[in-house]
């Protein structure tokens, strides 16, 4: 029954930037494509006479690294790392911390600070296997900050790098007594109202979600988000695709997800060396591996930027 209820939850997109292609919306499998085609392009661009390729793709970006023998291979890393970024819906579906819901900003930042000081440890031992494993999993809670706080709904157009860096504090973050959103609110097609008060004094929050929430508290919404209520499903500020709670600020979530991811890879990038990070992402003669034949299945696309 359980297995039943993940499965739907992950089909209809109930809680994350969705899985599967739905129109109109990208899916966390695009932000991480996207993110690591314009961070490996940084890195070949510290060598003299790179390019930018246009459009932007494994094999064009392959080519202009001077590595077009391992385009492949860079397909690959860049599915088996977008295969543990969606699984973290399978494997933690209904934990705040991996998904920033119900205000859980320090306990998911320190999920992120640690899995950037894991990938570092596993680089440095030459096992890329879990280095690509923890990145996945790292970028999917990183890239839903966006979609399930109201960081965008504030008016931000740049990344929290509070969120990737220890020595940054998350800013003005509620406490658990602050009241949030408005509650009994007629549903006006545009999802939760956040308070006035809130984006005024640029207090950070987070949906709830799952079965309950504090009164005044914002959802998350979507069709099994139980604290919205019986009938309110509408009732939330997530921003996973364009149909979503807050659906109207998708792109501008999606924008900033994107320049996000960039900035955590760049992170990886400075904290070992070139030679180590091009293996990470797949660009190197040594094909990336992956323990699961659905790694390769349920990605079988190669998408321009």
């Amino acid at each position: 029954m359980r297995s039943a209820f993940l499965l739907l939850a992950l089909l209809i997109g109930v809680h994350t930037f969705y899985i599967k292609e739905k129109q109109n919306s990208k899916n966390h499998q695009d932000i991480t494509r996207i993110a690591i085609l314009r961070a490996t392009a940084k890195v070949c661009g510290s060598a003299e006479g790179f390019e930018k390729p246009n459009p932007l793709n494994t094999e064009t970006l392959a080519s202009s690294c001077q590595k077009d023998a391992f385009a492949n291979n860079f397909d690959a890393g860049i599915k088996i790392i977008s295969y543990y970024n969606q699984q973290t819906d399978t494997d933690h579906p209904f934990s705040a911390k991996h998904h920033f819901h119900s205000e859980a900003f320090l306990d998911g930042k320190l999920l992120i600070i640690k899995g950037l000081e894991d990938i570092t440890t596993y680089m440095k031992n030459l096992n890329f296997e879990d280095a690509r494993k923890t990145l996945g999993q790292i970028l999917h809670t990183l890239q839903d900050f966006y979609s399930h706080s109201n960081w965008i709904e504030m008016g931000n157009t740049e990344p929290c790098t509070a969120l990737i860096n220890l020595e940054e504090n998350i800013p003005n973050p509620a406490d658990e007594k602050t009241q949030t959103c408005e509650s009994d609110t007629t549903n006006t097609k545009s999802g939760a109202k956040i308070k006035d008060t809130i984006l005024q004094d640029k207090i950070l929050t987070s949906g709830y979600y799952g079965k309950s929430k504090k009164k005044g508290k914002c959802s998350h919404g979507g069709t099994l988000d139980f604290t919205t209520g019986f009938g309110r499903s509408w009732d939330g500020i997530n921003k996973d695709g364009s149909d979503s709670s807050h659906g109207s600020l998708h792109n501008q979530a999606v924008d900033v997800a994107i320049a996000a991811s960039v900035q955590l890879l760049e992170k990886i990038w400075k904290s070992n060396d070139e030679p180590t990070f091009y293996r990470l992402m797949g660009l190197d003669q040594d094909k990336p591996k992956g323990n699961k034949k659905t790694i390769f299945s349920f990605f079988n696309s190669k998408s321009n930027v």
